[in-house]
């Protein structure tokens, strides 16, 4: 499932409700996986993702990956498969996630 785009519910960090978004998968823990948020709204364009940047499936626009917000969410809340990143996309996106949260290399 890495590297792998879904919609999903994304409950406000209150839990009073949820909107239908785009996440990108960076890492699986059981049923659990670690997620970031894409965007259609945004001003980065380093973490910029467009259909260019897939292996299959398509985005209806180019969204930003929102870093380093992250979440984790159970799988059962992925509901549609929407595309999968190409590798060098991935390691990109990865090595930004992992310098903005300070992790070692």
């Amino acid at each position: 499932m890495v590297g792998k785009i879904y919609l999903a519910k994304i409950y406000f960090t209150d839990l009073s409700e949820y909107k239908i978004r785009p996440v990108l998968i960076i890492k699986e823990l059981g049923d659990d996986c670690i997620c970031l948020q894409l965007t259609s709204q945004y001003h980065d364009k380093k973490l910029i993702i467009s259909n260019n940047d897939l292996v299959d499936g398509n985005l209806k626009k180019d969204s930003l990956v929102v870093v380093p917000k992250n979440f984790t969410l159970h799988k059962s809340i992925l509901f549609k498969y929407l595309a999968t990143l190409n590798t060098t996309k991935q390691k990109f996106i990865f090595e930004m996630f992992c310098q903005k949260i300070g992790c070692s290399q």
